[in-house]
């Protein structure tokens, strides 16, 4: 069996319980149409289909074409990065900090910088100030800048 087949194995797996979880939300009589499950129900089906779409890629490849080395290094530096956003973030603020992030990942990916590679960490990094802070609410760490304006 290859990691594919395990993996989207797996993710069915917790796709079926989510789904459990989600649909035993109580429901409230404040709720809208939607109601307070479905959209862990949207997740649990999403996550479903993404595992779904794993086995069958995985079933459609041979053994010896899935077989990819495992790079240490490579997941190590991803995870450096992922500490280092956590570390940052307070003190620089969501924005910049997200900005960073997505350069420092793409470079590490690609080992290519672009203009448009910074382009698109800053508007990608904007998109995300809008939606999460702007559009849901969710406030973010504004850093440092919420000090100098």
């Amino acid at each position: 069996m290859n990691r594919d087949l395990v993996f989207g194995a797996c993710g069915a797996i917790v796709a079926a319980g989510y789904y459990g979880l989600a649909v035993s939300i109580p429901r409230s009589a404040l709720a809208d149409a939607v109601g307070p499950q479905g959209l862990p129900t949207v997740y649990a089906f999403v996550l479903l289909l993404l595992s779904l779409i794993l086995i069958v890629r995985a079933l459609r490849t041979s053994q010896q074409e899935s077989k990819t080395a495992f790079h240490f290094g490579r997941v190590a530096g991803m995870l450096a990065m992922g500490v280092a956003y956590l570390l940052i973030v307070p003190w620089l603020g969501y924005v910049a900090t997200l900005a960073g992030l997505i350069l420092a990942t793409t470079w590490y990916q690609t080992r290519v910088m672009t203009k448009t590679t910074v382009v698109v960490a800053v508007a990608g990094a904007m998109v995300f100030w809008l939606v999460f802070v702007v559009l849901l609410g969710i406030p973010q760490p504004p850093g440092i800048w919420a000090q100098r304006f």
